[in-house]
């Protein structure tokens, strides 16, 4: 049987988040009157710890409870609602733990025997609430007067863009959703143009002015002024009053820069008072160890707070709690959550990257090429690539559908076995995973770092460390944020270092880590994504930084045949940025997301267990297991019409009847989690107001996800709902050397260029045709124009498999003068195909030259594309009057071009069986054997020279070799981009046989066997 290996380790500090209560949930009555209702809410409003908690989660509840309870002249349904409210509030403090605020605490974890203490003397830590500290930002910097006290930076998230300079508007405090990107846009004027580049690093508003006076006089300095002003409000500058998210207390940055400019603004001594008393209110809360007394700190401040600025919906503090714990747990938890993390990898249904990444890749090496070095502004412009699929402002949407592959079928499989069988359960196999693996394992290039969420369940610790446990997998965060950087700033100094160095385990000393700072897309989510300076080297995007930054302009994306890179472009390092919070990928604005994924953008995509493209919509799913790890739990649909099925007479059965029923047909345990959206609510079916909590839901959504819920005996170890955040780093790390890089070639485009580039687009199976039948005589019709060379290719496109496939054709023109008569003759040519029934549809495109794919002389590459393209011709003649194999004629095409490439044929054989070497499959033993005898030297080409079309093709071959030896000779002396054979073999497979990546390497393992034919002391020429 196979083996799975495991490749991670974990390393450094482990996280526990747990729930700060351990009561049963005290349900309400069922069916009870208002009245009924109104007192069991009276009775837990009355918890202080419920009603703090409550009250910072939620203001509006808790003004809600408070006009219930005192005005007591509340509807019925305004009681209810308030009882559905708390009730799900108590559901998930009690039963989950990954809610927020006074919810949950989180401490580190100590590795030995299983132990768990936890105490009720939980430290809050609070902060200004980023709502309510934004509205004080932007009240304060209003004034002038103090403005010209601040220091100023030029948004480093604008883009210049048609004249203009590009902003995304800062979101409105209280937003809840972010909504549609909204642009600021700015004329970019010589004056702006010049504000941007004197703050393109922080300077001083009247340094700023000055500065802009010295080069615009005799503009007047009350003009300039007035203009920064005008830059500030647009966005275009950011002053350094609002505090980026390496500030981990954003107060005390506010408040330390206005004590600056205090002594400058007497008016404004009031405002200082008031925040320093509520900096010093919160820093006395956190050092306050008595919950009782941190209670009343938080009271206090709050009013201060509010005299200041009143909130508008959130409160105006932002809490988080150190857990009062000592836990401990095995290293062979740790290990069994390795050996899990190393499974949903293996099992990952996108082993090299997402889609949306393969084709961003696909791309840039058709635009770039390989080795090209592109900046990241021009890169992700509209100008250039843009952002890949599924980003924000992107210019392709995310392809919406999925083939079913040989994985997704062996899951539905393994669930119809089990569902036969009456199993509720999947336990994976090493044979499974192996089954389930998409693609060579060798090849995937895995995630250096990742971090994995599972709960532990156990009846005890003395069970534990005899082995009696089960892991539930709860998170698998994307591999470039981390949800134990969220909560980095609550653990002790060396617990945060030592977090801090897992970002950097197994990286090369010339890689260059990096922390990605930027202000979330909503403002209320800054209170998680605040979470202070991990490393020395930041790059930061649309704020204000409060030390030293990697600028965005420094940064640049290559990429090799395998792998995207993120560069440091003065030194050339590769970059590896990352995000310390686990902030929604559509929270992220677009250019801090593409700087953090794009140097990984091409290893496995790490994430929950996906059960496939057919299973993910089955009414219900198995739970699946491996090893003691449960990779997903069962899953089951419900859906509105699912109670009207198991009701159909609509009699007298209630629905709670007609919900029993689905239960039992489907086998539904009563303890579920209800997932809709980001919502996670643990409930209890067999409870009358949790079934009011799941009817209420299922009507407002009609469609409802529910998962299996741990027993409740499960937890008993640790007394309460907890969830550990293990980070993992690999074994052995995977060395990725950078690709050589070269700069970006010339771009003609059409109608004013001296190479035209034309796109026939239509059924593949023409193609032939057009290259053998039409595409010569019109070529050589347009020498009179000023036509010099002429060569095609065929283009697929590999991730977009059902995008039109198209011919390339491209005309060297002797100048652009001559564009518009080639580009006249090829519509006449189109119409001509068009009246054969032959593909027709034309486009003109750019023709982007690549010398880091080609070198740096186009004339000389060119020279080969034509000459390789008459060979191809040839070698389509032949195959189709003789009955040749084309795909042997080729085989023996790849060993000719190897051999004209090298400064001697055998050399040339070398490197092609070293280059071919794992980009083969096994051929059909005849054709192996008809290209060995096509290649035969001893025969002089024998068989070629039995007609005219072969004495064609070799003569084309040896047209291409004197070519060939050309182009060898300047690339000698320039030196030859890495993997030019490489690139010339695939090349000419597309032009005489079409692109078809399995036929493509059987055709090399020919072309392998013919070079070997050569090298052999029978086969020497």
């Amino acid at each position: 049987m196979p083996t799975v290996v495991h490749p991670y380790r974990p390393v450094g500090p482990v996280l526990v988040r747990a729930s700060t209560t351990t009561g049963a949930v005290d349900t309400p009555p069922p069916a009870g009157t208002a009245l009924d209702e109104l007192a069991w809410l009276a009775t837990h409003w009355s918890r202080p710890e419920l009603r703090d908690a409550v009250s910072l989660a939620s203001p509006d509840l808790a003004a809600r409870m408070h006009q219930l309870l005192t005005e007591g002249a509340a509807s019925a349904r305004a009681v209810h609602r308030a009882v559905t409210a708390i009730t799900s509030y108590l559901a998930r403090w009690q039963r989950r733990a990954t809610p927020f605020g006074m919810f949950v605490g989180v401490t580190a974890v100590t590795i030995g025997p299983a132990d768990a203490r936890i105490g009720d003397r939980h430290t809050a830590v609070a902060r200004a609430d980023a709502d309510w500290l934004t509205r004080v930002v932007d009240q304060l910097e209003l004034d002038r007067a103090l403005r010209r006290t601040l220091m100023v930076v030029a948004n480093s998230g604008g883009v210049v863009r048609d004249g203009r300079f590009i902003v995304a508007a800062r979101p409105a405090p209280g937003q809840r959703s972010p909504g549609p990107v909204r642009d600021l846009s700015t004329r970019c004027t010589r004056p702006v143009r010049l504000a941007l580049a004197c703050a393109a690093t922080p300077v001083g508003f009247d340094d700023l002015v000055a500065q802009l006076a010295a080069q615009l006089a005799p503009t007047a300095p009350s003009t300039i002024e007035a203009m920064v002003h005008g830059l500030i409000d647009g966005q275009v500058l950011i002053t350094n009053l609002r505090p980026p998210m390496t500030a981990v207390d954003p107060l005390s940055h506010v408040l330390a820069i206005l004590r600056d400019a205090g002594e400058h603004l007497p008016d404004r001594r009031g405002v200082i008072d008031q925040l320093g008393e509520i900096d010093a209110q919160l820093r006395r809360h956190n050092k306050e160890a008595d919950p009782g007394q941190q209670a009343a700190l938080r009271a206090v401040a709050e009013k201060l707070m509010v005299a200041v600025v009143p909130p508008a919906a959130e409160p105006p503090l932002a809490v988080d709690v150190r857990l009062d714990a000592t836990v401990s747990l095995p290293q062979r938890i740790l290990d069994e959550a390795a050996a899990a993390a190393g499974v949903l990898l293996r099992v990952t249904t996108q082993p090299f990257g997402s889609h949306a990444w393969l084709d961003y890749h696909a791309r840039f090496r058709a635009r770039y090429g390989p080795g090209a070095l592109v900046g990241v502004r021009d890169l992700v412009a509209d100008s250039g690539l843009g952002y890949p699929p599924g980003y924000l402002g992107a210019p392709r949407a995310r392809p919406a559908w999925r083939m079913l592959t040989e994985r997704d079928a062996y899951m539905l499989a393994l669930m119809q076995k089990a569902m036969r069988d009456g199993a509720d359960e999947i336990l994976l196999t090493d044979a499974d995973i192996e089954a389930l693996t998409v693609g060579d394992p060798t090849a995937v290039v895995p995630p250096a770092r990742l971090e994995l969420g599972v709960c532990v369940h156990a009846t005890s610790t003395e069970a534990i460390n005899r082995g009696h446990l089960e892991l539930r997998i709860t998170a698998a965060p994307r591999t470039h944020t981390s949800m134990a950087g969220r909560f980095a700033y609550l653990l002790d100094a060396a617990d945060r270092d030592r977090l801090n160095q897992t970002y950097a385990a197994g990286q090369s000393r010339d890689v260059i880590l990096a922390q990605v700072s930027f202000p979330p897309r909503r403002v209320h989510n800054e209170n998680v994504t605040r979470v202070g300076r991990h490393t020395a080297r930041v790059v930061s995007v649309g704020e204000h930084p409060d030390g030293e930054v990697i600028s965005i302009d420094y940064l640049a994306v290559t990429a090799d045949a395998d792998q995207l890179y993120l560069i440091h472009a003065p030194t050339g390092r590769r970059v590896i940025a990352y995000v310390p919070n686990a902030l929604a990928a559509v929270q992220m604005p677009p250019l801090a997301r593409f700087l953090a994924e794009v140097g990984d953008a091409r290893t496995a995509v790490f994430g929950p267990l996906d059960l496939g493209a057919a299973a993910r919509t089955l009414p219900y799913a198995p739970r699946i297991r491996y090893r003691h790890t449960v990779l997903a739990p069962a899953r089951w649909w419900l859906t509105t019409a699912d109670l009207t099925a198991a009701n159909p007479a609509g009699d007298a059965d209630t629905w709670d009847k007609a919900l029993d029923r689905w239960r039992r047909h489907w086998h539904v345990p009563a303890r579920v989690i209800v997932c809709h959206g980001e919502l996670r609510l643990p409930i209890n079916v067999d409870e009358p107001a949790d079934r009011r909590q799941l009817d209420t839901r299922l009507r407002r959504a009609g469609r409802l996800e529910l998962r299996e819920d741990a027993p409740i005996d499960r937890g008993g170890w640790i007394d309460r709902p907890a969830e550990f955040v293990i980070p993992m780093t690999l074994t052995t790390p995977v060395a990725r050397p950078l690709p050589d890089t070269a700069t970006i070639g010339w771009t003609h485009r059409p109608g004013a260029s001296a190479v035209i580039h034309a796109r026939l687009i239509g059924n593949p199976a023409r193609f032939d045709d057009l290259l053998t039948e039409h595409l010569p005589a019109f070529a050589d019709s347009l020498t009179d124009l000023g036509t010099l060379r002429w060569w095609a290719n065929r283009h697929r496109d590999m991730i977009r498999l059902d995008a039109d496939q198209h011919l390339s054709l491209y005309f060297r023109l002797a100048g652009p003068a001559a564009y518009g008569a080639v580009a006249a003759r090829l519509g006449q040519f189109a119409d001509d195909l068009h009246a054969r029934g032959l593909p027709n549809e034309l486009v003109l495109a750019a023709y982007h030259e690549q010398p880091s794919r080609y070198g740096h002389s186009p004339t000389a590459a060119e020279g080969v594309f034509a000459a390789d393209t008459t060979a191809a011709i040839a070698q389509l003649r032949l195959a189709e009057q003789t009955g040749i194999s084309g795909q042997a004629l080729a085989a023996v095409s790849l060993a000719e071009i190897a051999a004209g490439l090298a400064p001697d044929p055998a050399v040339g054989y070398r490197t092609l069986l070293k280059d071919l070497k794992g980009h083969t499959e096994p051929a059909d033993r005849a054709l192996s054997d008809l290209a060995r005898e096509l290649a035969c030297p001893a025969g002089e080409f024998a068989r070629l020279r039995a007609s005219a079309e072969g004495e064609a093709v070799l003569a084309a071959w040896e047209a291409r070799r004197q070519v060939l030896r050309a182009y060898s000779a300047v690339l000698g002396a320039e030196g030859a981009p890495p993997g030019v054979l490489r690139t010339l073999l695939r090349e000419h497979h597309h032009r005489a046989l079409g692109v078809d990546p399995a036929f493509e390497r059987q055709t090399n393992h020919l072309a392998r066997a013919v070079a070997l034919r050569y090298l052999s002391p029978a086969g020497h020429r």
